[in-house]
């Protein structure tokens, strides 16, 4: 039988480990008591610092948190839980390159999404430029158009309520368009405003497209409609601003070419209250494997990455609050390594290796960092506060900026790389201090 006998040797590894361990155990107490020290003997240039990081990231937060609103805003409300939306530039069937990318086949595309286990219902959702005028007036208005197949239980699409609206859409009649007209359209408050016009008033629609004159749609049929409900839409941040009406899809597509391909120019998806959204994104990327699919889970930033202007501004601002949160800190670090030179020639004279000075130093800018990135995030929070109650007081219909939990690991993350970025000049005054010197004066 073979004993194996544990020997000291076979304890050596760990002891290396446990010093070092002890090591970087007595660095943070030194630098901790360092940092008291400091506090003490410069409470104004501590504060100062710790104030102008803190302003720093809390401008970051604010701009950031602007950014996603800008981000969601262009992506619309959170009313539904997926967003199929064609790729930019994509011209790959059932996707069909028009004026502007649109999805085609848009009705089979719903149908084969609402088989899936989980999905309360899909929409299209066709937007155009239309015409309409009521009886008595002359003088017709342009506005925005919204083509949608209204499901069963009323919902709102984009801010606008489809209850007065006949659920489905009957002139489509599986791809022929000639099944019977609603003749229905729901005004926003705008339009109604701008035309003079109430629930009950008989509308004339056309699409600019066709010259400008009130003539039959391409199903030969007059354009007239009626108008079934008012909505009030102040409180949106989308319809809200926009002269909306909203009809029925094949209708508007009628109008506007858009039957020609059955197109859209994105769905929208609903799930049922106790299903997860993975079910109706499998669904989607069966029905269109070319397009871009967005779960309306997705945090602030993933928003952001989908905008152009909201990318280009939180990049700015993160590169802005680096580069002044890196100055800001390292010249404060420098300035406090010049005036404690002789304690650290005092540290080096004790025993404490250069490595080891190096660290104090480094972990007293870095926990200095810290602190103004917490107390940045903090004043953030009560920045965006401040912003959206200054934006809806003034001129927004609603909050314009939005917080989200990754905010807070981004800003801190953002200043501790810029305390990182600022540790090159205060360590190299460290290291080129001369102990012999200092000790001498």
């Amino acid at each position: 039988m073979i004993v194996r006998v544990r020997t000291m040797a076979d304890e050596l590894p760990d002891r290396p480990r446990g010093r070092r361990r002890r090591r970087w155990l007595g660095l943070f107490r030194v630098s901790v008591g360092r940092q008291v020290s400091q506090l003490r003997r410069l409470p104004r240039q501590t504060a100062v610092t710790v104030s102008l990081v803190a302003l720093t990231i809390a401008l970051l937060v604010v701009v950031t948190g602007i950014s996603a609103g800008l981000a969601a805003d262009s992506t619309g409300t959170d009313e539904v839980d997926v967003r199929v939306m064609p790729e930019g530039g994509g011209t790959l069937s059932p996707i069909v390159d028009v004026e502007t990318v649109r999805l085609g086949d848009v009705h089979e595309g719903i149908a084969t999404i609402e088989r899936r286990d989980g999905v309360a219902y899909a929409t299209p959702v066709l937007t155009d430029v239309v015409r309409i005028r009521t009886g008595d007036d002359d003088e017709p208005e342009t506005v925005l158009a919204m083509g949608v197949v209204p499901p069963d239980e009323p919902t709102a699409v984009e801010g606008v309520s489809t209850a007065s609206l006949e659920p489905g859409d009957p002139q489509f009649a599986n791809g022929s368009y000639d099944g019977p007209r609603t003749g229905e359209v729901v005004l926003t408050d705008t339009v109604a405003e701008e035309i003079n016009a109430s629930a009950g008033d008989e509308l004339a629609v056309t699409s600019p497209t066709s010259g400008g004159a009130f003539q039959v749609g391409s199903d030969g049929r007059p354009s007239d409609y009626t108008v079934t409900s008012v909505d009030d839409t102040e409180n949106n941040d989308l319809s809200g601003e926009l002269p909306l009406v909203v009809l029925h899809l094949s209708e508007l597509q009628s109008l506007t070419g858009a039957d020609d391909g059955d197109l859209a120019d994105q769905i929208l998806v609903e799930t049922e209250s106790d299903a997860s959204t993975a079910g109706a994104e499998s669904a989607a990327a069966e029905a269109y494997p070319n397009a871009t699919i967005q779960s309306g889970s997705e945090s602030g930033f993933a928003s952001i990455r989908s905008d152009e202007l909201a990318l280009a501004t939180s990049l700015v601002a993160m590169v802005v609050a680096t580069a002044i949160c890196s100055l800001f800190v390292a010249t404060s670090s420098a300035l406090t390594v010049d005036r404690d030179r002789q304690a650290i020639a005092v540290l080096a004279a004790i025993g404490f290796s250069v490595r080891s000075r190096l660290a104090i130093v480094a972990i007293t800018t870095l926990s200095l960092t810290l602190a103004g990135a917490v107390a940045g995030v903090a004043l953030g929070v009560v920045g965006v506060s401040i912003t959206n109650y200054a934006a809806t007081a003034t001129v927004a219909p609603g909050p314009i900026a939005t917080l989200r939990p990754v905010m807070v690991p981004y800003a801190v993350g953002v200043a501790l790389v810029a305390g990182i970025l600022a540790l090159p000049y205060p360590l190299s005054l460290v290291a080129r201090t001369n102990v012999v010197a200092e000790l001498g004066r």
